[in-house]
């Protein structure tokens, strides 16, 4: 995610404090997202973001230089998820928010009608309804794969399990999801 990213981490462990502005600045969106995405609670999103960088400054000298340092952030953050959720057992994945200001970024393309941007912010809008549909487990595939665009050897490194029992549960949470979308079309 970040050039350099090695030689950044370094300095954090040096303690050079713009390293680890550096750092935040990188991390702090898409891990906020991550947690905004599973809990719909701004307030409770921003504080576990901060819990997070806190606890990667705090752990960085275990981190392992072999491994991709998003992997290793996305893995501190599904566990301080599921952490949270087992202090708070009665909160469970809330829906996703499909009005303008909460939809996550679609790539750009600046080169659009007015009708085609009317025709996307619709189509977000419906995906995003049927994925409120989605069992948690499959919600939070959802925003680690096409959210945060992570790839499938991070996730299944972030979720601790198998390459193929994680690409199965994708397929499945795919064909969910197709089947909400043409079921909400009737």
């Amino acid at each position: 995610m970040l050039e350099n990213e090695k030689e950044i981490l370094e300095r954090c462990l040096k303690g050079d404090r713009k390293a680890m502005e550096t750092l935040v600045i990188a991390y702090q969106k898409p891990i906020y997202n991550y947690f905004y995405r599973n809990l719909k609670d701004t307030e409770i999103a921003s504080e576990l973001t901060q819990d997070i960088f806190l606890k990667v400054f705090s752990n960085l000298q275990k981190y392992n230089f072999s491994y991709k340092f998003s992997t290793w952030i996305f893995a501190l953050s599904h566990n301080y998820l599921i952490d949270y959720y087992r202090k708070k057992k009665s909160i469970s994945f809330s829906t996703y928010s499909y009005d303008n200001s909460s939809t996550p970024d679609f790539p750009d393309n600046k080169h659009k009608s007015k009708e085609d941007e009317l025709i996307e912010e619709e189509l977000k809008n419906s995906v995003w309804k049927a994925v409120e549909k989605l069992p948690e487990e499959y919600k939070e595939l959802i925003i680690l794969r096409y959210v945060n665009g992570l790839k499938y050897e991070e996730i299944s490194e972030i979720l601790e399990i198998p390459m193929g029992t994680l690409k199965n549960k994708i397929f499945r949470a795919k064909k969910r999801l197709i089947a909400i979308l043409k079921e909400s079309k009737k």
